[in-house]
């Protein structure tokens, strides 16, 4: 690899990226990918995502970044591509930026390809299809009701902990089924996320969160489940030979990580970004049928999951770029739903049709808890609809995740 040229400073609305001039002029390169020396799992990259994100695409189609020794896509057209095409970008040898968690995670759907993927997904979609999580409608609204109904007596309230957590923690920790406390679902959660990047200290500061859902999932049995949880399908399908007891307990995993972080952060934009953009409020009061629409909308902007990693199993070339077997590529969700080459005015929210997004993910890893978190996000909308005529919000405090993004809290008020 060519070596670094000097560092530069960009100033930017007073944000300050220290960028190699071989990231800036393109003229040092690695295997044809642009180098960008920067550190995509950081706590300044984290805090000036759409800075950085900005960068790597406008350096080119695949990036080289050095300090994690990984390939990254960032545009739109781009990433959607290797997510269709899992036949050469695989999950199988894992999605997470470092070995450890690779590793640990081979047993889970998310860590699978081809007919083992497809097999583990179907268990899971038996519990999450549109009309398997229809019954729920009833306990949602009652739930969604309750808490617009308890936040409208308030002045103000954390838009996070009290408004976007409380529907999924409710629904997810009474459907899934396990006898874990809904804060305990949050904590392993969370942790599992920051174990998906390099073994940084936040990576390092996960590690008892994330091998307590680990060891959990290792001693679970019957015991641990109620009878008409999700959790107790999976197991429903081991014991009919459909697939081994480790692959059901880690299973499981899929059900307790995914399910609660990124609904959250998703909840917390909309509402977010509905308080800063009272007209677009008033467009869904006076017209209900745009609720799918501002839901959609929320998670593009949202992009809760900032990144996985996929392996290449053949070589390809994406631009001018040569990728090899055993490469390994960070496919940029966020980066590319603020792609400009894709969307208008990206970084706004907005009530007009945008077409697809990649939010949920794409292709045959699209998120199997989609229909589940677009339930609660609408049925919270529909809540509000009835109740609030003002939406106030202030003093955002961003997460700090290895893969999450979003806000970790925020202020805010109905009336």
């Amino acid at each position: 690899m060519d070596t670094l040229g000097e560092d530069f400073v960009i100033y930017d609305g007073g944000v300050q990226l220290r960028i190699p001039t071989a990231a800036r002029t393109g003229r040092r390169v690695y295997r044809g990918a642009p180098v960008v020396d920067v550190d995509l799992y950081g706590d300044h990259a984290v805090d000036n995502s759409q800075e950085v994100y900005r960068l790597i695409r406008d350096s080119g189609p695949v990036v080289w970044l050095p300090r994690h020794r990984v390939f990254a896509m960032g545009r739109f057209d781009d990433v959607r591509a290797a997510l269709r095409d899992d036949a050469t970008y695989r999950s199988g040898k894992g999605v997470a930026a470092n070995p450890v968690a690779n590793t640990l995670g081979h047993f889970t759907t998310l860590a699978s390809d081809g007919d083992t993927h497809m097999k583990r997904r179907m268990i899971l979609m038996q519990s999450l299809t549109s009309r398997a999580i229809r019954p729920s409608l009833p306990t949602l609204e009652r739930e969604a009701a309750a808490t617009v109904d308890r936040l409208l007596t308030r002045d103000t309230f954390d838009g996070v902990a009290d408004f976007a957590t409380r529907l999924p923690v409710q629904a997810v920790a009474e459907l899934v089924g396990v006898r874990v406390t809904p804060e305990q679902m949050l904590t392993w959660g969370r942790a599992t996320f920051d174990g998906l990047g390099p073994t940084n200290g936040r990576a390092v500061r996960s590690i008892r969160g994330s091998m307590g859902l680990f060891l959990y999932t290792v001693k679970l049995d019957r015991r641990h489940v109620t009878p008409d949880g999700w959790a107790s399908t999976v197991l429903d399908a081991a014991d009919r030979g459909e697939i081994s007891r480790v692959e059901a307990k880690n299973m499981i995993i899929d059900f307790v990580a995914p399910s609660l972080d990124t609904t959250i952060l998703s909840t917390g934009r909309l509402l977010w970004s509905l308080g800063r953009d009272p007209a677009a409020w008033d467009q869904i009061r006076r017209e209900p049928d745009l609720i799918p629409t501002a839901v959609v909308e929320a998670v593009r902007l949202a992009s809760p999951v900032r990144a996985f990693t996929r392996s290449v199993t053949t070589e390809t070339t994406v631009g001018d770029v040569r990728l090899r077997p055993g490469d390994r590529v960070a496919l940029l969700f966020a980066a590319a739903n603020s792609d400009e080459r894709h969307f208008d005015d990206p970084e706004t929210f907005s009530l007009l049709p945008r077409g697809g997004n990649v939010g949920w993910g794409h292709g045959v890893h699209t998120c199997v808890g989609m229909q589940l978190a677009k339930l609660e996000m609408q049925t919270l909308l529909h809540a509000m609809v009835e109740r609030v005529e003002r939406i106030t919000v202030s003093d955002p405090v961003p997460l700090r995740n290895n893969c999450l993004q979003g806000l970790e809290s925020f202020r805010a008020s109905f009336a």
